[in-house]
């Protein structure tokens, strides 16, 4: 299936107006004339629908690096380290409160956080009618935590980060699946070196990974205990890090059952309208060829000769049809096809 992930929120701004929480658009976002409504968000499930994508989105909760500050403009009290800059001068990167300007993480002993997040979790899975939820869960900053009274009590009393991320996980995965939904999380939620819960507190059958650290070896860890896999390595699908050589990718494993397929991520802290479509095209056209027909041929070559004279001509039509995509290789190229190859045209 071809599927948009929509990271729908973040620690920047909250665009959703969620209908049982208006005030987390409304004082979240970065102004009232940008927002998705749900009106907004019914046209962009049917036009998918419409185009065969399904849009599964991502509330980037219960805890992830910074990506939920912003629901700290409608409820302070249930975000650690709100507001607070990202690298406390004079402190060391494992003292950071976020990798990145802007800071919060959800607070897991509050009981009001979880109060806040079923309104949420229920009326975002009325507006998006897929059987997946994706709950995000990757890179919790030990510090932001740290910096919360509360938890620093659960701490000097014996408790550790990894009990904290379970005592979240087990409050709000079972009401996911409640909505019958599989939630998505990020890889980080059981392979994260530090803050993880064990493999028991998410069975596979209802929980699906994503990753994006260390290439296929996370893969195999995943698919080896069991859960259905989505790869996304930041080595190879991440559009804004770079042009990396994804097609040198495989992510065709031997568990080849359970890795349900490839996705490329386009973050948008540094990409924005006037360069969107160059960052996609046509590098997401190579990585589909990659996923759909696989990096070699029968003979063990790599297909490069085959797929770049096709995704070459792909480019000029996608430009035809006023889509900004990025050029390959020179005209000549495509009107002389195969002689731009190091090796012998494919027959």
């Amino acid at each position: 299936m071809d599927v948009f992930h929509w990271h729908i929120t973040d620690s920047h701004s909250f665009p959703l107006l969620v209908p049982s929480e208006l005030d987390l658009a409304a004082k979240g976002s970065y102004g009232p004339d940008m927002l998705y409504t749900p009106d907004d968000v019914n046209k962009i499930v049917q036009f998918g629908l419409d185009h065969g994508v399904r849009i599964i989105p991502e509330m980037t909760h219960p805890v992830s690096k910074t990506h939920t500050g912003s629901w700290a403009e409608a409820y302070p009290d249930i975000v650690t380290c709100a507001n607070m800059f990202w690298w406390p001068a004079g402190s060391m990167w494992e003292d950071r409160l976020a990798s990145e300007p802007g800071t919060g993480h959800l607070n897991p002993l509050n009981p009001k956080t979880y109060q806040v997040l079923e309104r949420v979790i229920n009326d975002v899975a009325t507006l998006f009618p897929e059987p997946f939820y994706h709950a995000g869960a990757d890179e919790i900053i030990p510090g932001c935590w740290k910096a919360d009274p509360a938890i620093q009590s659960f701490l000097s009393n014996g408790g550790t980060l990894s009990q904290l991320l379970e005592i979240f996980v087990n409050s709000t995965f079972p009401y996911i699946v409640s909505l019958n939904r599989t939630v998505v999380y990020w890889e980080d939620v059981i392979l994260d070196g530090n803050i993880k819960v064990p493999t028991t507190a998410l069975p596979p059958e209802h929980t699906i990974l994503q990753t994006w650290n260390n290439g296929p070896e996370n893969t195999k860890k995943i698919v080896s205990s069991g859960y259905r896999v989505i790869v996304s390595s930041l080595n190879f699908y991440y559009l804004d890090s770079g042009h990396s050589d994804f097609l040198g990718n495989d992510s065709h494993k031997e568990e080849a059952n359970l890795v349900l397929g490839g996705e490329v991520a386009l973050w948008s802290e540094q990409a924005d309208p006037t360069v969107l479509d160059a960052r996609i095209w046509p590098r997401t056209s190579a990585m589909a060829e990659t996923l759909w027909s696989g990096n070699w041929d029968e003979t063990g070559k790599k297909r490069y000769a085959e797929a770049i004279d096709r995704l070459n001509e792909w480019r000029y039509r996608m430009v035809r049809r006023c889509i900004g995509a990025k050029p390959i290789q020179p005209l000549w190229c495509i009107r002389n096809p195969g002689m731009c190859n190091t090796i012998h045209p494919f027959a």
